[in-house]
């Protein structure tokens, strides 16, 4: 038989994808390093996982991010000066398709309701806050009234909620999500809010870990629901691997333009979440002359009261962007997870650009650590978490780098930088207050000028508005070819 050349090739390459999978095979049942056996009591010692596929949080859209340009796209003669340009890049997140919801929101206070009946202060520290729709010189007290509780309003953003009070919905929203991956596995049962109340009403706090699951104490949960033995279970890639959060604010602007690369090259830019630089949309005669989205056109005229009879407007009543996510600009401005400071142009990292840390201290980490560990008397533990911070120099005291190289002149002294030397003493007044949170979108009263994805402001982070509410994120673990849960 007469072997061509088109034939032989295809055999040569047979070959070596042949020998590559085997290769690939071999780290799938032993160690190419040492030989021995993966996932095989007799004949090895290691339990290995070695593929994994991500999930996608209930909700959300997936965001494949690549380098872009943050900051000013518009007019810049009536543009504040706090948003200047510079090109950084994200690492890929989930974002939420919709803002929170009334309903989202009722479901979390529900469930504080059932679980700390006995302690109304949590209940309280829960709740929005219904009087932020007062006005001096105006009648809004139907809002104050209805808007949160109400049925008509069920799928509106909710608003009246501070920066922190969303970053506790974000860690309560995870728990909730890996407690009901657990209890579909069948590793956990479920216990009705009458019972896990029952559990904890007589303990001291720092023992409610036992009763009610938290991602951050998993392994404590599943040993007290183990009857303190060694759950002997891996829950890498069985639950969420990140945690939701209020999106960077380098995240939510790169989102909320909606642009979809071609290539890994964008074509164009965009002034607002959709493309061209109208408000009303052109693109067919069925929605030709709709608005784009809830905002002030000008005094006395919003657009949610004019098309829907009130202020704001369900979370899906305008189109998506590109991305597939509602109302990132109008309707209600949302918090991001960033320290403001007044102008832009602080040195950042070019890559997931944030400010805000407070890395909690090494002595935390150190009990983090022990946490994977066997259980053992506390001694025995007190002596290992002594071995992580003295032999292996953990830092005792955590640290807060919310103002690192901010500009302020500590800052300057220490980092022999001056960052901000054309600051306004108003913008370094704004400056130093590490409790001033962003947010950005514009909102049913804010004209036109905020609603660009560039624009920025700030409110302290246990402050309310009625313009202001969020959405949550997630950071990708691993591959992006993330499967549904």
């Amino acid at each position: 038989m007469k072997v061509t050349k088109k034939v032989l090739g295809f055999l040569i390459l047979a070959v070596i994808v042949g020998a590559c999978q085997q290769k690939s095979n071999v780290g799938l049942s032993q160690s190419e390093k040492t030989g021995w056996k993966y996932n095989s009591p007799r004949s090895g010692f290691f339990n290995v996982k070695s593929k994994y596929d991500g999930k996608v949080p209930p909700g959300t859209v997936y965001i494949s991010t690549m380098a872009s340009v943050r900051g000013q796209n518009e007019d810049p003669v009536s543009s504040l000066k706090n948003d200047l340009k510079r090109r950084v890049g994200v690492s890929g997140y989930f974002l939420d398709e919709f803002e929170v919801t009334n309903i989202n929101w009722r479901e979390y206070e529900a469930w504080m309701r059932g679980v700390y009946r006995h302690d109304p202060r949590k209940i309280l520290l829960a709740m929005p806050d219904e009087t932020v729709w007062r006005e001096e010189l105006a009648y809004n007290e139907p809002f104050v009234l209805n808007y949160y509780s109400h049925v008509a309003y069920g799928f509106y953003p909710v608003v009246g909620v501070s920066w922190q009070q969303a970053m506790d919905y974000c860690t309560w929203r995870t728990d909730r999500v890996n407690e009901r991956i657990l209890i579909d596995r069948k590793i956990i049962e479920f216990n009705d809010l009458e019972t896990i109340n029952a559990n904890i009403e007589n303990v001291d706090e720092s023992e409610y870990s036992s009763f009610i699951f938290s991602t951050a104490h998993k392994n404590d949960y599943l040993r007290a629901y183990n009857g303190d033995e060694d759950p002997g279970i891996d829950l890498d890639g069985v639950i969420f691997d990140a945690e939701f959060r209020l999106p960077t604010e380098a995240e939510w602007e790169y989102a909320a333009y909606g642009i979809i690369p071609i290539k890994s090259n964008v074509e164009e830019g965009h002034t607002y979440p959709w493309s061209g630089s109208q408000l009303r949309r052109m693109d067919n005669k069925k929605t030709q002359g709709r608005f784009y989205a809830n905002f002030k056109r000008r005094e006395g005229d919003l657009i949610g009261n004019e098309i829907n009879n009130t202020l704001t407007v369900p979370v899906d009543f305008f189109p998506p962007n590109e991305y597939g996510l509602y109302n990132m600009a109008g309707n209600v401005n949302e918090w991001v997870l960033d320290v403001y400071r007044a102008t832009s142009n602080e040195l950042v990292n070019d890559m997931n650009s944030f400010r805000g840390n407070v890395y909690p201290s090494d002595s935390a980490y150190a009990e983090h650590i022990l946490r994977r560990l066997p259980p053992m008397e506390e001694e025995q533990r007190d002596s290992m978490r002594n071995m992580l911070i003295l032999e292996k120099k953990f830092k005792v005291s955590g640290r807060d780098v919310r103002n690192f190289r901010d500009g302020d002149l500590a800052s300057s002294l220490r980092d022999s930088v001056l960052v901000y030397n054309d600051a306004t003493p108003i913008e370094k007044a704004n400056m130093i207050s590490d409790n001033a949170r962003v947010y950005k979108g514009g909102s049913w009263k804010d004209r036109v000028l905020w609603l660009n994805p560039s624009k920025r402001r700030w409110l302290d982070q246990n402050g309310r508005a009625n313009d202001i509410g969020f959405r949550c994120a997630m950071s990708a673990v691993g591959n992006t070819k993330a499967n549904n849960y």
